[in-house]
C-alpha cells in the first residue's frame, strides 16, 4: 500500500496513516465475480490448488462468485484453476482461463471491486456456438 509523505509535525496526518492499514485488515477473502451475458445456462468448474473440482451451472443473466476465505495474516490464496465449457452444443470443450482475484470484505459479487469482474459471453463470429470469458473493462 502506498502512503504519501507526511510532515512529522502534522498531527492531523497521524489518524489518516492509521486508518489506511486498518481498512486493508478488513479484507477477508480473495474473490472473482462472473456474469453470464449469454441467453443460455453455462457450465464451469474450478479448483483451488490441488483441491477437488467444483462444478457449477450458471443461469442466463445471473452472476456468481468464487472466493477463498483467508486463513492467515498473509491474505493469500492457493492458485485458482478456472475452466469454462466453451462449446454451446451438446458436446463439451473445457478451456482454462487465468482469473485474477481481488481482496474483498465478503464473499459476494457486491463486495468484489472492479478488477475482479468477468463476463461470460458469446465468442464473436461463432453463431453463438462458443462462449468466452473476458475481463470487464
Amino acid at each position: 500500500m502506498k502512503i504519501g509523505r507526511m510532515a512529522l509535525a502534522a498531527a492531523a496526518a497521524v489518524p489518516i496513516a492509521w486508518a489506511l492499514p486498518a481498512a486493508s485488515q478488513d479484507t477477508t477473502h480473495g474473490c472473482a465475480c462472473f456474469h453470464n451475458k449469454t441467453g443460455a445456462t453455462i457450465s464451469y468448474r474450478y479448483k483451488w490448488g490441488d483441491g477437488q473440482w467444483q462444478a457449477y451451472k450458471l443461469q442466463p443473466n445471473y452472476q456468481n462468485w468464487i472466493c477463498w476465505k483467508y486463513d492467515s495474516p498473509q491474505k493469500s490464496s492457493p492458485n485458482l484453476t478456472f475452466q469454462l465449457d466453451v462449446d454451446m452444443s451438446k458436446g463439451s470443450a473445457w478451456t482454462t482461463y487465468a482469473i485474477t482475484r481481488v481482496q474483498t470484505t465478503a464473499a459476494h459479487c457486491n463486495a468484489v471491486g472492479k478488477g475482479g469482474h468477468y463476463d461470460i459471453s458469446y465468442r464473436p463470429n461463432t453463431n453463438n456456438g462458443f462462449i468466452q470469458v473476458t475481463h470487464q473493462p
